[in-house]
């Protein structure tokens, strides 16, 4: 893994939520948990995996457990930043998958019910060429071409309610 790829956050302790508390390796008696610098909360790597973005990794950076982010890539248009930041307003968790001729830009909700899908960006161009948003598990597809006609899509989607690890069978049955 290419570490100069990613934007790195250290990983925050909600438990004692203090801004400089940190996750950093275990003792010697459990090597394989993460402990926090200021309370006795420890996770396990394997426990927080499950709650990342499609995408986003977990790793040691700087001593500290740490979310990756890929970088967003170069030569983006100032109208395709606005839709990127749209989408990450409607809770959409914008991640780049990027390439030579197209990047995509990944789109998922944190529980099953809510929306998700993709732009596609041009690499040489950096505008919006497409996108495509399913609206929920099992929902109905909608798929538009255009930078005005992909905002207008995300603008008109609501940010959805469903909580990860969500086990209703239905997008009604959602807390």
């Amino acid at each position: 893994m290419d570490s100069s790829a990613y934007t790195w956050q250290a990983l925050a302790c909600t438990a004692c939520d203090t801004p400089d508390a940190r996750f950093v390796l275990g003792d010697s008696d459990r090597p394989e948990i993460f402990v926090c610098t200021r309370c006795p909360t420890y996770r396990d790597p394997n426990e927080l995996a499950t709650t990342l973005a499609p995408l986003q990794v977990l790793a040691v950076h700087n001593e500290a457990l740490s979310i990756g982010t890929p970088r967003p890539p170069e030569g983006l248009t100032a109208y395709t930043k606005g839709i990127v930041e749209l989408a990450d307003i409607k809770g959409l968790r914008p991640m780049w998958r990027t390439g030579k001729a197209r990047h995509e830009l990944i789109l998922s909700s944190a529980g099953p019910h809510g929306p998700s899908g993709c732009i596609v960006v041009g690499a040489r161009t950096g505008k919006v060429l497409r996108g495509q948003i399913t609206h929920g598990a099992g929902g109905s597809t909608t798929s538009v071409q255009g930078t005005n006609e992909v905002r207008t899509l995300l603008a008109a989607l609501t940010q959805s309610a469903c909580p990860p690890f969500c086990r209703a069978s239905t997008v009604e049955a959602c807390p």
